[in-house]
């Protein structure tokens, strides 16, 4: 039975869509009307991680909609569910609006909804409305917009832009709670405008959260690694990773933090004349230049994402309330 939006309903009465995969079933979408001319998506399910079987279900109700003339194709999760509703963003669908405290409300009407999420340590309290016109061109981006992020939930909106600040929690929160930033020029700008009044200790937090330049390519996130050049089948000489290695070492225990800077495409070769020159600068003015260098590498990593193609990630592992 789902709670939802003070209703209980047993979506097992409604249409369904089941995928399969050599003629056995490994996944279903329940579907509901609605009032508005809609159609909502009311359960999801995939049996299978990874193979994009809850994308397809997500098509098909979409095709479905589309096939009756429907101009809404809408669904909730609850605020906790990070990665069905990173899901959701990557596929087109946008925030409709957040029920603040529906899942509160929700409870009352079935006891057995968890009060937090036992893997990311959430409250569970709000339901973030995601809709989409079926009639219109899928929308599917690798990373959301900045209208859809402002009105997202802050732990929701955190996880979305982390990846752009190497997760660096401290000043990531900061930027959540200047919302709304209005668009991707304000988002940007708001983090330079952060990055400027960092105390000390959260400055350094956020230099430390990006990788040394040289270091092990495995222990990097893939945007990092990318930077970095390794990507490059070619790659560079061990003299390189070496060098910088060694200066490495010598920037930390200069200056007690990792050395930064905006790679911008860069051979590896070319930062060791440019850490070198860094050695010389003082603390103060080396630890405001590196955050900034943090911000540009965000911004860069930013625009790639919206020329990147949105990956078919696995299905949103979602358990509606």
């Amino acid at each position: 039975m789902i709670a939802r939006l003070g209703e209980v309903l047993d979506p097992l009465t409604f249409d369904g869509l089941v995928a399969e995969l050599d003629g056995k079933p490994v996944g279903l979408a329940t579907l509901a009307p609605s009032p508005d001319d809609g159609l909502e998506v009311l359960t999801l399910h995939a049996a299978l991680p990874g193979m994009g079987v809850g994308t397809r279900l997500l098509d098909a109700a979409r095709v479905a909609a589309a096939r009756r003339g429907l101009r809404r194709m809408w669904l909730v999760t609850t605020n906790d569910n990070l990665d069905a509703i990173r899901f959701y963003l990557r596929h087109g669908m946008h925030v409709a609006r957040v029920h603040v405290g529906a899942v509160t409300r929700d409870r009352r009407l079935k006891p057995s909804i968890s009060a937090v999420n036992r893997d990311n340590g959430i409250p569970i309290t709000d339901l973030v409305e995601f809709a989409v016109n079926p009639q219109s061109p899928n929308e599917a981006a690798a990373f959301p917009s900045v209208a859809d992020l402002d009105k997202l939930p802050p732990e929701a909106c955190a996880a979305a832009i982390s990846p752009l600040f190497e997760n660096a929690a401290g000043f990531v929160g900061r930027l959540v709670a200047a919302r709304p930033w209005g668009d991707e020029d304000g988002l940007i700008e708001v983090a330079y405008a952060a990055a400027r009044e960092l105390p000390d200790d959260e400055a350094v937090e956020l230099v430390d959260a990006h990788p040394r330049i040289g270091s092990d390519p495995a222990a990097m996130s893939r945007m990092s690694k990318s930077e970095q050049g390794f990507d490059n089948e070619a790659g560079e000489a061990a003299w390189v990773d070496e060098e910088l290695a060694g200066l490495n070492e010598v920037y930390e225990d200069r200056f007690g933090f990792r050395y930064v800077t905006f790679v911008a495409g860069r051979p590896r070769e070319q930062v060791i004349p440019m850490l070198e020159a860094s050695l010389r600068n003082d603390r103060e003015a080396e630890l405001r230049r590196a955050v900034s260098d943090c911000v540009a590498i965000a911004e860069d990593r930013l625009r790639n994402l919206r020329a990147e193609a949105p990956p078919e990630g696995p299905p949103p592992p979602q358990d509606q309330a």
